[in-house]
Order: structure tokens, then sequence, then C-alpha cells
């Protein structure tokens, strides 16, 4: 299983997705700091490098921790579920696209061991990818911005109905959290993209299947016409991660959602399994 799993990461390490997205989440920070010093020079009468951190709602709210907390929150939203998507799609059905899956599936390795064995190695890009970004985050909050308490007010980020405050120590383990529950929450997308690949003949239909169900239901399920239907998309459930950086973290609620969360992923990677040991292979 081990020479197995070393094989699946050093072909996705190669391929160019894998480093596209890291250099894709880069360019998201510097995007992201880019617009923090056009937002300060607007608040601040173009003094953004003396006067960056000083805002409308205190005097110390935009600071490092700031920064990497508002790109977290947006890109995981938006950019994170489609690497993971295209990532995981293309485990399958891109080894049928390129005519290399009859030839693994015939070596003396069960096809429920080749399947979890790859879906390990996503899992695994996934957690790569988060530690990577927030770290990236933190560091250039660090140089650029520089470091305090951070700050939570009611807003975009819709993490408090009131003022809080996280002191900077308590915020870089929670950060490290995030790191954890991010990478558990993804899973879903990547076990459901899995599940399309074992479907699906092209690794483009399995992923643009996968983000076109994520990102319905992400935007229904914010319409306040369907607030009933809400609670029954995984979309939902799937915000579990960002109760890490509230004042109290609700550790039962965590839990519970987390727990939502682990059963969507098992169950699509069952359904992947059985499919695919039964899946009459042509290519």
């Amino acid at each position: 299983m081990f020479t197995l799993l070393r094989i699946e990461f050093t072909k996705l390490a190669r391929s160019r997705g894998f480093q596209l997205s890291f250099a894709a989440l880069a360019g998201f920070v510097a995007l992201m700091l880019w617009g923090f010093y056009t937002y300060a020079e607007r608040k601040t009468g173009g003094q953004a490098a003396e006067q960056f951190r000083y805002t409308y709602e205190s005097k110390s709210y935009f600071n490092g921790l700031t920064f990497a907390l508002y790109s977290l929150v947006f890109s995981f939203s938006l950019l994170v579920p489609v690497f993971v998507a295209a990532t995981a799609g293309s485990q399958i059905a891109g080894e049928a696209r390129a005519g290399t899956l009859r030839m693994i599936a015939v070596r003396p390795v069960a096809r429920v061991s080749l399947l979890l064995s790859k879906f390990a190695v996503v899992a695994l890009h996934v957690l790569l990818m988060m530690a990577f970004f927030v770290g990236l985050n933190l560091l250039v909050g660090l140089l650029f911005v520089g470091w305090g308490d951070l700050q939570l007010y009611p807003g975009p980020l819709n993490l408090v109905d009131e003022p809080g405050r996280i002191a900077r120590d308590d915020a870089l383990w929670r950060f490290a959290c995030a790191t954890l529950t991010g990478t558990w929450a993804m899973l879903v997308v990547a076990a459901i993209a899995t599940l399309l690949s074992v479907v699906c003949e092209s690794a483009a239909v399995a992923t643009v299947a996968t983000i076109a169900i994520y990102l319905a239901l992400y935007v229904v399920g914010r319409v306040e016409f369907f607030e009933q239907l809400r609670p029954y998309f995984f979309t939902t459930d799937m915000d579990f991660w960002r109760d890490v950086f509230k004042p109290q973290i609700p550790w039962q609620s965590l839990y519970h959602y987390a727990s939502l969360c682990g059963a969507y992923t098992f169950g699509a990677l069952l359904a992947a399994a059985a499919l695919f040991d039964r899946k009459d292979i042509k290519s």
C-alpha cells in the first residue's frame, strides 16, 4: 500500500495541476494584498504605508491576522474547491482518458485499494494546499502589514453578531486549527469529484460537474428564497471550519457538522468504491 501511495503521489506532484494550484494560491495572496493597500489608501487619504492599519472600525483592525482571515475565507469558498475538484476529478477519469486505466487495474492490487490510494493522495494535496496558503498569508501579513490581535466585527465574514477579539497567540493557534478543519471540509468536494471521476470517462466532465454542483448549492443556499432548504445542502455543513475563529469556539456544533461532512465524504467514497469495483474498464 505504501508503494502504491508513493507512486500515486509522484504522479500527482509531477502534474501541471499540482504546481498550478500553489502558483494560483500565491497569486491570490498577492491580489488580496494589493486590494488591502488600495482599500487602505482610500480610507487613509493615500498614506497607506504609514497608516495601513487605521480604519473606521478600529485603529488596529487591519493587521496581518485580519488580512490572513479575509484571504482564507474568500478563497475557501470559491478558489480552493476548483483545484480540489480538478485534482480528484482526474484520478480515475484521467487514467481512462489517457488509456492507462486498464493497465493499472490488472495489477495484483484490489481496485478498492487503488481508489483509496488515489483519494489519500488527493487528501494530502488538499492538506498541503491549506497549510501552504495559511502559512503564506500569515507570512505576508507579518512582513507587509504587521501583526496584532485578531479583532472581529459583524460584517461580510459573518462570524460574530457583536464585536470580539482574539489574542494574537490564540489566533495563530486558530489558524492552525483552520488548516485541519478546512481540509476536512474540502474532502467532501474531493469525494464527490472522485465519485464522478469513476462515473464519467472524461476528467473535464467530472471536474466541471463537481464544480457545478458545489457552486449551485453554494449560491442557492445563500438566496433568501431557499432558506428552508439551506440546512440540507452539504455546502452549508462545510462552513463549520469557520467556527474556530469565533471568540468562543462552539465545540458541540463544530463536532456535529464535522461528523456530517465525514458522512458525506465516506458515503461518496463508498459509492465510488462499489461502482469502480464493478466498472467495465474498456480503456
